[in-house]
């Protein structure tokens, strides 16, 4: 039996597995995924935003605060790579004026540190390329950049490092409470444990369905995407957008800690929570928004569009006299953080509309400080390690430094994805570590090995027989990105 499980494997459940390994617990993690952060946390815009935009007095909006100034400290434990960019959001009218004044006050409520409201050309000064018909900018310095994957997945790699338990493919069907605590249900087998912490993102209404009772309910929002190639980058310095006079805040042009420029997103509801499909429209729209924040963007270059999925909660109760389930108000702006109303021991992670893979350090805090409460005899775990093992990227190093490295390793020596220059040694080591990657797309999301303007058409074989090879599986059994996505089905 498990002190603790932690249901969901997305950046707040890595980190709340983390978390917890500060303290003398047996953790596992259970993920329906054939990796970590295969879902909310893969697609999205990875801005790290400073905290003006939740609502006042929650706390939703202290946890952004705190998480937005503790980032870069949290990144150099994890060996993550962030840029602080910083951020302008413009305005063109009296309406989007009005607007920026009011999230700049409530900034100010909230502890933001350094905004600033700018004019026209202090703004045009630090973006030359902004459209010039702006009239105000808000400016938030502390804000930037990061890859959501590489974030989250390093997070669960120091938890596994400290003794936390991974199970990929380990889908929970079902939980039965117990005398002990809980039994969490999977095809591959039961896991019993004291609690349950419920980080299953936009399923987590569900999962707490199967043991309490239902109190929220999660729909579907997707946002859709365009990645331009390096030949872009420099297009734009700081993550740039708009608040438009009706109201709606346009598109983000962001850069990425890759080198590229992200464009996007467009979002609407969608009624299934797992279409990532791309709609034909999306980039007509993407493309006017963007062009409406600046001009001369190099369409010829772009090499990818993806979508990506966030939860909408709203609060709901049964019906005494029907059992049916009604919804009670809108769209709730905070987060569900703690235990289940009428079932102990069992904890929500929930209703991570937004800032998740900023506030998921500060997230995995509060909730387990909540469980934590309840255990006054659980003490500190002081061989707890939160750096995590360096992580070697060729393509940042100097031509000494590669030189010293393919001294020591030869597979250094040998570039696997051209277009990102990464190396064998950097596709095995990522390959080796604890919940390490298994398929090509986790290769992917940990070492960048098809990331590039080819996009894995290239590379893609070649990291496929190393996968094969580490992993002692034929190279037909090798997947993208789960369960049924095969890549060969056999040899000629």
């Amino acid at each position: 039996m498990y002190d603790v499980i932690v249901i969901g494997a997305g950046v707040v459940g890595c980190f709340t597995a983390r978390e917890l390994m500060r303290s003398h617990l047996t953790v596992a993690v259970l993920e329906k995924n054939s990796d970590a952060c295969g879902e909310v946390s893969k697609a999205n815009s990875g801005l790290i935003h400073c905290g003006y935009n939740p609502k006042s007095d929650t706390e939703k909006a202290a946890i952004t605060v705190r998480a937005a100034l503790d980032y870069p400290n949290v990144c150099r434990e994890l060996d993550v790579r962030f840029e602080r960019t910083g951020s302008l959001m413009f305005a063109g009218g009296p309406n989007g004026v009005a607007r920026l004044q009011g999230k700049y006050r409530r900034g100010l409520e909230n502890g933001v540190k350094e905004m600033a409201l700018l004019n026209r050309e202090e703004t045009l000064a630090l973006e030359p390329g902004l459209n010039p018909a702006l009239v105000m900018s808000l400016y938030s310095p502390i804000e930037g950049v990061v890859s959501p994957w590489e974030f989250g997945m390093a997070a669960l790699e120091n938890a596994a490092d400290n003794g936390a338990e991974i199970f990929f493919d380990h889908a929970v069907s079902s939980i039965e409470r117990t005398a002990r605590g809980f039994n969490a249900v999977t095809p591959r087998g039961t896991f019993a444990a004291k609690y349950i912490i419920n980080c299953a993102g936009l399923f987590a209404d569900k999962i707490n369905d199967m043991v309490a009772e239902p109190f929220f309910a999660i729909s579907a929002r997707r946002g859709q995407y365009l990645l331009l190639d390096t030949y872009a980058g420099g297009l734009v310095k700081h993550a740039v957008t708009e608040v438009k006079e009706n109201g709606k805040k346009g598109v983000y042009i962001l850069p990425t800690v890759h080198g590229n420029m992200l464009i996007g997103p467009i979002t609407h509801d969608i009624g299934e929570k797992d279409d990532y499909s791309v709609k034909q429209n999306a980039f007509g729209l993407i493309k006017t928004d963007a062009e409406g924040l600046i001009s001369g963007i190099p369409w010829q270059h772009m090499i990818r569009s993806f979508s990506g999925i966030r939860p909408r909660v709203r609060r709901v109760c049964r019906d005494a006299r029907t059992g049916e389930i009604k919804p009670l108000s809108d769209e709730v702006t905070d987060y569900i953080l703690g235990e289940a109303p009428g079932c102990p021991g069992f904890f929500n992670a929930a209703g991570i509309y937004a800032l998740g893979v900023t506030n998921a350090s500060e997230i995995a805090k509060a909730v387990v400080k909540r469980l934590l409460a309840g255990l006054p005899r659980v003490r500190q775990n002081e061989s707890f390690d939160p750096r995590r093992r360096g992580v070697t990227r060729f393509a940042a190093l100097s031509p000494q430094e590669k030189q010293a490295v393919i001294a020591q390793d030869a597979a250094f020596g040998k570039v696997v994805c051209r277009c990102r220059k990464v190396t064998e040694a950097e596709v095995v080591d990522c390959i080796r570590r604890k919940a390490g990657a298994t398929t090509l797309d986790g290769v992917k999301r940990r070492a960048d090995c098809g990331m590039g303007r080819c996009q894995g058409g290239f590379c893609g074989g070649e990291t496929l027989k190393i996968l094969a090879r580490e992993l002692g599986e034929p190279p037909e059994e090798i997947k993208k990105d789960g369960p049924d996505s095969h890549i060969l089905t056999g040899r000629l």
